[in-house]
C-alpha cells in the first residue's frame, strides 16, 4: 500500500499570510516510524509560536523543537506527518505515528502513555481595540465570538450556557481575519498565540480581555509504538530537568 498524495494549498488573508497547510487524504503503514525514526503528528491547527508550516509540513516552532530534542537524545530521527486535528488520535492510538505534542488527556480519546506537563498555555479572549471590554465571562453573553470548528470550550459553555453564541470557523487564522476587516468583535485562542501574534503585528491592534483554563500541556505516545515509552520518558525527564524545555520556550517569547 502506498501514500496517498497529500492536497495542500496556501491560504493568504490580508493583512498577514495564513501559512499552508496539508490536509492528509491518507495515511499507510509507510507513516510509521523507520528504523532510526521517532514519528510525530504534526496537527495542522497550530500556529506559531507552536508551529509553521511550509508547503504542508512542519517547518518550525516550539512543536519541531521540542520533538527535534527528544528524538536526539534518543539518538533518533524526528519526522513529522502532518494531519487535521480531528485525526490525531486516531493516527497515533493506531501506531501510525509514535506520538504528538501539545495535548491534554481530555482532549484526545482513547489510551495513550503521557509525558509530564511540559508546556504551559491558557484561553484567551482576544478583541478588536474598539470593542467594549470583557472583564468576566458573563460580559459575553448573547456576543458572538469567533471559535474553532470541534474545539470544545466547556467552561465557557458552562457559564452561559445558551447565551455562549459560536461562530465557528475551521482555524483561528481565520477568526482573528474577521476580527481584523470588522467582521467579530471577539475571538477565543490560545494565550502564546496571541501574544506572539500581539508581539508580531502591532499593526492589527489587538488586545487580550482576559484568561481562562489555564493548563499544562503534554505529550502523548501509542501503546503500539515499536519504541519503548520508558526511553521517550526519560528523554523527555532528562530535557525538562536540564533546562532545554525552558530554553525552547524562551526563544519565542517576542
Amino acid at each position: 500500500m502506498t501514500w496517498v498524495k497529500p492536497l495542500c494549498y496556501h491560504r493568504f488573508m490580508a493583512p498577514f499570510r495564513i501559512a499552508g497547510i496539508c490536509l492528509l487524504l491518507a495515511l499507510s503503514p509507510a507513516a510509521m516510524a523507520g528504523p532510526g525514526e521517532l514519528v510525530f503528528v504534526a496537527a495542522t491547527n497550530h500556529n506559531m509560536p507552536l508551529s509553521r508550516f511550509h508547503d504542508g509540513e512542519l517547518a518550525d516552532g516550539i512543536l519541531k523543537d521540542l520533538g527535534d530534542s527528544i528524538a536526539m537524545r534518543m539518538g533518533l530521527h524526528a519526522r513529522y506527518v502532518s494531519a487535521p486535528a480531528k485525526r490525531v488520535a486516531e493516527i497515533v492510538s493506531s501506531g501510525r505515528a509514535d506520538g504528538v505534542c501539545f495535548v491534554l488527556p481530555r482532549w484526545l480519546p482513547g489510551v495513550f502513555n503521557w509525558s509530564q506537563p511540559l508546556i504551559p498555555d491558557a484561553g484567551v479572549l482576544v478583541s478588536r481595540v474598539e470593542a467594549p471590554p470583557v472583564r468576566v465571562l458573563s460580559d459575553l453573553a448573547n456576543k458572538p465570538v469567533g471559535t474553532v470548528l470541534g474545539y470544545s470550550y466547556s467552561m465557557i459553555q458552562s457559564e452561559l450556557g445558551r447565551a455562549f453564541v459560536r461562530e465557528d470557523a475551521p482555524s483561528m487564522e481565520l477568526n482573528i481575519s474577521k476580527i481584523l476587516h470588522g467582521r467579530m468583535q471577539y475571538a477565543i485562542m490560545g494565550r502564546m498565540n496571541a501574544e506572539y501574534l500581539m508581539h508580531a503585528y502591532p499593526q492589527h491592534k489587538l488586545r487580550i480581555d482576559f484568561e481562562f483554563d489555564p493548563f499544562m500541556a503534554q505529550c502523548a505516545f501509542s501503546p503500539k509504538s515499536a519504541i519503548p515509552f520508558s526511553d521517550v520518558q526519560r528523554a523527555i525527564d532528562g530535557l525538562v530537568a536540564d533546562g532545554s524545555v525552558e530554553r525552547m520556550m524562551r526563544r519565542y517569547r517576542l
